[in-house]
């Protein structure tokens, strides 16, 4: 890893954040008397469990509702081997890697293109309710519903060990997988997977890899916790704990490390005082204390802290957020101008049930080459895009990239091609800052293409989310990450909607510009001629699904089957 990227990770406020917390851990045996400090150690394990389900749920979108297995796992490894007198680390690598393996067949079944949202939910369900059930039936080896008894090696030597292992894997998570290229995909995936996917990223292939992930974290949990537990029965793999970790993870806070760990410690420490103070009452306060997080803080205690302290960055942190942002890999520059067909379509036809909206269309677009798609509302342009895009499968026909046949392919594959697009509507992350969104598009770019001066604020804007930029702004941030990213050939929906009409001229006139200083080959689809006329180099005209004119602007301009098509005559 390169020096430049090194720092980019690591900064001067992470080092004092990291060496507090250490200096913290040693000191805090020396501080408390052992039922709090057994009780610290036991929210640490929870902690790290919450912060393994935040790496699914919290970070990638993917809903688990039974990650308890994976914890109660982790702990029966430590509780058979130390049973069968060997040692924990090796239940312990075991746990984890039975964990991984069950988290990704789960994975593959529940994540698939075509699954349900609520798939991933009733599978993880199962999994928990399955692994309870072979816990207390497997009486050989699980010891029933009296468990296994693990021996604790002392409470401070407990906590030591249980600390520095949580520190040792939240700092490798964060450092390897949260500030690289994977924690950004698990966010750009669960802010918007479409968008995602024009980038490149494969949607499914990052939600496993992040549940795969959160598996192994909640099981090096559930191992880390048997000892300090003491007996390991059939809860720690059952519902209720799968239900407490959700609830420690909504009330700290999801997508933040601190946020688990405190909804972890705050709940069970709390819960344990709480019961000693006023018996079975205390699952009402809690309940209390959970439905107002909920209600006047959904983002979780940390992050409304957070939305109380964000401040615009000053010029110099502007210009710094500027200086660490991702660098895109320098590959081949695109070939514009080679005169090779960019796209190409052979006897294309779409249909919806009885509904042809595509009849055979044939045509090719030349690398370098700007072509404008119009005609009247229903001509079929937009569902041509997306065949084009992968958004839409073709009925029938064949898709070409620089002559390689991808009519089946997905919208990443496409995508890893150098083939982009621009939405109708923005389509952003919009929950994520205009500087996030660029880092996420440079960080999966094919080559380097310069950014027009007109992008370049949106590289250093820390100080809003995109969601809160005007239109104009929304669509200028999807256009400079579509740039950012590096295509070679853009698809643009309809990309001066919404926009006034010295916006629109201006738009067309950049996007002149990139098509001549970086070689891209444009495919717009628009309405307005003056649009098409400032921008086109060639102009298809669809009317009724089928190719109607192929020509210049003028010579569009003077059909009479265009002007009948438009006029309705």
């Amino acid at each position: 890893m390169s020096s430049a990227r090194f720092a980019g990770r690591i900064r001067r406020g992470h080092i004092l954040t990291i060496a507090t917390v250490a200096v913290g851990i040693a000191a805090t045996p020396f501080a408390l008397t052992p039922y709090p400090l057994a009780l610290l150690t036991l929210a640490l394990a929870y902690g790290l469990f919450a912060f393994g389900l935040d790496l699914t749920w919290g970070r990638a979108g993917v809903v688990s509702i039974g990650h308890a297995a994976f914890f109660g796992i982790g702990a029966y490894g430590v509780a058979i081997a130390t049973d069968n007198d060997q040692h924990m680390l090796l239940g312990a690598l075991a746990g984890i890697a039975i964990s991984v393996l069950v988290a990704l067949a789960i994975g593959r079944i529940g994540l698939g293109s075509k699954t349900l949202p609520s798939t991933m939910a009733i599978l993880t369900l199962a999994a928990t309710l399955l692994a309870q059930q072979v816990a207390l039936s497997w009486r050989g080896t699980t010891g029933g519903s009296n468990g296994i008894f693990v021996a604790s090696s002392g409470v401070v030597p407990d906590f030591y060990r249980t600390a520095a292992v949580v520190f040792v894997v939240v700092i490798c998570v964060w450092f390897f997988v949260i500030r690289g290229q994977w924690g950004r995909r698990f966010r750009a995936v669960q802010s918007n997977e479409i968008r995602a996917a024009h980038l490149g990223i494969d949607p499914r292939q990052t939600k496993v890899i992040s549940f795969c992930l959160s598996a192994a974290v909640a099981a090096i949990a559930g191992a880390l916790a048997a000892p300090v537990m003491g007996l390991v029965s059939p809860s720690a793999a059952g519902i209720m704990l799968s239900t407490q970790v959700l609830v420690w993870l909504a009330v700290g806070g999801r997508g933040s490390i601190a946020g688990a760990f405190l909804g972890a410690g705050l709940i069970s420490i709390g819960e344990r005082y709480l019961g000693d103070a006023i018996g079975s009452w205390y699952l009402l306060v809690l309940g209390i204390v959970f439905i107002l997080v909920v209600r006047f803080a959904p983002s979780g205690l940390v992050g409304s802290m957070r939305l109380l302290t964000r401040r615009p960055l000053s010029e110099t942190a502007a210009l710094g957020a500027l200086l660490r942002a991702p660098e895109p890999p320098t590959q081949h520059q695109s070939a514009g101008g080679s005169g090779r067909a960019a796209l190409s379509l052979e006897s294309v036809e779409k249909s919806f049930g009885a509904s042809r909206v595509i009849d055979e269309v044939t045509m090719d677009v030349t690398d370098g080459e700007v072509v404008c798609l119009i005609g009247p509302n229903g001509a079929g342009k937009t569902t041509l895009l997306n065949i084009m895009a992968g958004n839409l499968p073709a009925s029938r026909g064949t898709t070409r990239y620089f002559g390689q046949d991808i009519s089946r392919w997905s919208i990443h594959r496409r995508a890893r091609l150098g083939l982009g697009k621009v939405f109708q509507i923005p389509s952003v992350f919009a929950d994520l800052t205009p500087a996030q969104n660029i880092q996420i598009a440079q960080s999966e770019a094919n080559w380097t293409v310069p950014m027009p001066v007109a992008y370049q604020r949106f590289v250093e804007d820390e100080s809003i989310l995109a969601a809160d930029l005007p239109l104009a702004d929304r669509r200028a941030l999807e256009l400079a990450m579509v740039l950012a990213w590096g295509p070679q050939v853009i698809l643009l929906d309809e990309p001066a909607a919404g926009l006034s009409h010295e916006e629109s001229i201006g738009l067309a006139q950049r996007l002149r510009e990139v098509a001549e200083q970086n070689g891209c080959t444009l495919v717009t689809v628009e309405h307005d001629m003056e649009i098409v006329r400032e921008l086109a180099d060639r102009v298809i005209v669809l009317a009724n699904g089928s190719l109607l004119v192929d020509g210049s602007m003028d010579e569009v301009s003077d059909n009479a089957d265009v002007r009948r098509a438009y006029l309705g005559a």
